[in-house]
């Protein structure tokens, strides 16, 4: 049986469309030569993450994937997840919940 159609609802016009919000997924790679400058992208665009964004930062720097990104996501106030993918690879996750 076929079924009918009655109304539309526009996108931010439903009730539940505020509740429901894509979440950005942006990723940084930073591998090879880490300089100041690479860092400071890294802190800009931690700054600029939304609420439940993601940015995926890889890395085969090991004082930039151990210290350095970790401390500023620490100073943002951003969640820090940090995944060693090989032995001088790391994959970082910075999320702000």
């Amino acid at each position: 049986m076929p079924v009918k159609v009655t109304g539309y609802i526009r996108p931010g016009n439903s009730r539940y469309s505020r509740s429901v919000q894509a979440i950005a997924r942006k990723r940084l790679d930073l591998t090879g030569p880490v300089s100041p400058y690479c860092l400071l992208g890294v802190e800009k665009k931690a700054k600029v993450l939304g609420l439940s964004d993601e940015l995926i930062i890889t890395c085969d720097n090991i004082p930039a994937a151990t210290t350095i990104i970790p401390r500023i996501a620490q100073d943002l106030g951003i969640n820090v997840d940090s995944h060693r993918l090989s032995p001088d690879l790391w994959e970082i996750t910075l999320t702000r919940k």
